[in-house]
């Protein structure tokens, strides 16, 4: 076990019995403690996993954002030139509400160019609200 490799077995069994035969197995010494180190791996390895779940779904929320201003934006800009304007909405996914706000700058950069550009906020935590931003160019023809 963990004890025989620092040479501690041996002096915890090296002392005989009566009949004078040396006893083997494992002490209760090394018992107790190959269980804590086995306790505190699987508690690391439970750590692990439960961090990497939690930062999987702050992922999945990121991706979901990002499609929702894509989408967001293609319906902005499926409008005639004339009728492109900002434009807020609330839309849940799941469990989650994302705020989306289309914002439409005319003549920028360029004369007849429209910068249309599509934020999408979400509550990641109780205390961080995280957001995902897109914008395109749109032309006047």
């Amino acid at each position: 076990m963990i004890l025989s490799l620092f040479g501690l077995s041996r002096a915890l069994q090296g002392s005989k019995s009566r009949r004078g035969v040396t006893q083997s197995g494992s002490s209760l010494l090394e018992i107790v403690i190959s269980t804590l180190i086995i306790g505190l791996l699987a508690i690391g390895i439970v750590e692990f996993f439960a961090k990497g779940r939690v930062w999987f779904d702050q992922e999945e929320r990121k991706r979901v954002a990002t499609l929702l201003a894509q989408e967001s934006l293609e319906r902005t800009i499926s409008r005639p030139y004339a009728s492109i304007s900002n434009w807020t909405e609330t839309r849940r996914i799941g469990a989650t509400p994302y705020s989306i706000a289309v914002s439409v700058q005319n003549d920028a950069p360029e004369m007849d160019l429209t910068t249309v550009r599509s934020s999408v906020s979400w509550q990641a935590t109780p205390t961080a609200q995280r957001s995902v931003s897109l914008a395109t160019l749109v032309y006047d023809n």
